[in-house]
């Protein structure tokens, strides 16, 4: 249940940024969120040290601990090493952001901003989260990805924190619906923007309507599948959608994307190893 602990202004801010093969352009991405946090975690699942790309971080080194896992240990698992550092040095909110992420000053001021208020007025909220685009929901919603969202550590840890075992995909929405079932609310602001690339989607015309295909690779469509699944299992009562949008990505995938014949057989795998409760990273 929702705790008191929110009637208080914030203490200052942590940030969890998750890396995997970063380049200087998502080093420039942190820049433009670093001076609103205290502390920002960097966990990096790529194979070998990214150290020397924060060098562009200098003027912030105080506020940056580096936590390299020298193997892709998967986004759940990144978060949760970013939180519990957090939690253990005595933050009660965190920044969670995908590295290809970023916000302007204006709109990253008007978030912490609109977040303080906000707190004081709902306590119930656990998540709060900026728009991507004007098709998003705003207000209450069930769901929003993890990148941008400023997550209440008391709720993320009594409700057991990220799924290791989703490892990738809908690693945020287990989150979400998680706090909803705890009777905890997610609030997504009408009026703060971030940037996000989400994959290498592309819109399509399909029955001469606008057709948004995600372009993400084979490996990517085996976890979107099998953890689509077995979400849809844990809370049914909240995925209503997710035969639509299962058909949506197979019709993108047949219609309009490249290595269709990977990709379906990654998609078959996926389907596959749901069935058989197998989780964690592809084998």
């Amino acid at each position: 249940m929702p705790n008191n602990h929110n009637n208080k202004p914030s203490p200052p801010l942590a940030g969890v940024a998750v890396f995997y093969n970063p380049t200087e352009r998502e080093i420039d991405n942190i820049l433009t969120y670093v001076d609103f946090l205290q502390t920002l975690y960097i966990v990096d699942n790529s194979a070998t040290s990214n150290s020397t790309l924060l060098n562009a971080l200098t003027a912030n080194s105080s506020k940056i601990q580096y936590i390299p896992n020298f193997d892709n240990l998967g986004i759940a698992t990144a978060l949760n090493i970013g939180c519990e550092l957090a939690i253990k040095q005595g933050y009660e909110w965190i920044l969670t952001m995908d590295q290809d992420s970023r916000f302007d000053v204006t709109n990253m001021r008007e978030f912490i901003s609109s977040f303080e208020r906000k707190k004081l007025a709902d306590p119930s909220i656990a998540i709060f989260t900026p728009i991507l685009d004007e098709r998003q929901h705003k207000g209450y919603v069930s769901r929003a990805i993890t990148s941008g969202n400023l997550l209440n550590l008391f709720a993320y840890k009594q409700v057991g924190g990220f799924d290791d075992a989703l490892f990738i995909d809908e690693v945020d929405h287990d989150m979400c619906y998680k706090l909803v079932r705890s009777k905890y609310r997610i609030y997504t602001f009408d009026h703060v923007h971030m940037q996000h690339k989400i994959g290498n989607s592309k819109v399509h015309s399909f029955l001469f309507r606008p057709f948004l295909v995600m372009h993400h690779s084979a490996t990517r469509k085996y976890y979107i599948i099998r953890n689509r699944f077995l979400i849809r299992d844990r809370y049914p009562d909240l995925t209503n959608d997710y035969t639509k949008f299962n058909a949506e990505l197979l019709l993108g995938v047949i219609l309009f994307e490249d290595n269709k014949w990977l990709k379906l057989r990654h998609i078959i795998k996926g389907y596959y190893d749901y069935r058989k409760s197998n989780t964690g990273r592809m084998k």
